[in-house]
């Protein structure tokens, strides 16, 4: 995958590895951030045929997760389907059962008032994985690294093929932690792209990963 900003040099994005595009420039931080959400037309991405990708389906766009409490909310859908995806026959039945067991009690319960209320019986997994409150660990969600290790461990469960799109992570990480999850990135052999306002001498906090730079002047920089 190929992320091209205006006249500038492409960035190459590859699995099991994390790219890095730094500025300290707010006009070029502001255009990336926008262009990678489509709100502008300054952000092109192509395939590695290049075949032009909307932009909605090539990046997954999480931003800083230091603010959003609830980032990870996005992705109780995709959770739903996992959940869905593996139940056996038999462990339908067993959920059938316990369903028809809650609604008899309920059932019994109406009668006792004698009303005209009956209790419409509806086996639906997807209402039941609801029904249960199911949510993510919410002290492991208050931290920055631990939101970056769920979306990606979503991702290799899911099969998602886009490319994670955080901002500023250097703000959040150590640089133990930042090793840690380009091990991570690696190991599931993901696509993470992480936009970060910093100056060019701060590159060494990123170890191998591939690392852009566009200054003030609107030059281009790549190790």
């Amino acid at each position: 995958m190929k992320i091209t900003y205006k006249t500038h040099d492409n960035l190459e994005i590859n699995s099991g590895q994390i790219s890095i595009l730094g500025t300290n420039s707010p006009t070029v931080y502001t255009d990336i951030i926008q262009g990678l959400q489509d709100e502008n037309e300054k952000i092109s991405i192509v395939d590695e045929n290049y075949s032009a990708l909307e932009i909605a389906h090539a990046i997954d766009w999480i931003g800083d997760v230091g603010t959003q409490n609830l980032v990870l909310t996005k992705y109780l859908r995709q959770i739903e389907k996992l959940f869905l995806r593996p139940v056996t026959d038999e462990q339908q039945n067993k959920i059938h059962d316990e369903i028809n067991r809650i609604f008899n009690i309920v059932s019994e319960q109406l009668f006792l008032l004698d009303l005209p209320i009956e209790v419409n019986f509806d086996f639906d997994l997807e209402k039941l994985f609801k029904y249960c409150g199911i949510r993510f660990d919410p002290i492991l969600i208050s931290k920055p690294y631990g939101i970056i290790e769920t979306i990606i461990k979503i991702h290799e469960t899911s099969n998602l093929d886009s490319c994670i799109a955080l901002t500023n992570v250097a703000h959040y990480l150590t640089s133990v932690e930042f090793e840690e999850l380009s091990q991570l990135v690696k190991e599931t052999n993901q696509k993470i792209l992480l936009i970060e306002f910093t100056e060019i001498e701060e590159q060494n906090f990123y170890g191998n990963a591939e690392f852009y730079y566009i200054d003030t002047d609107f030059i281009d920089w790549h190790n």
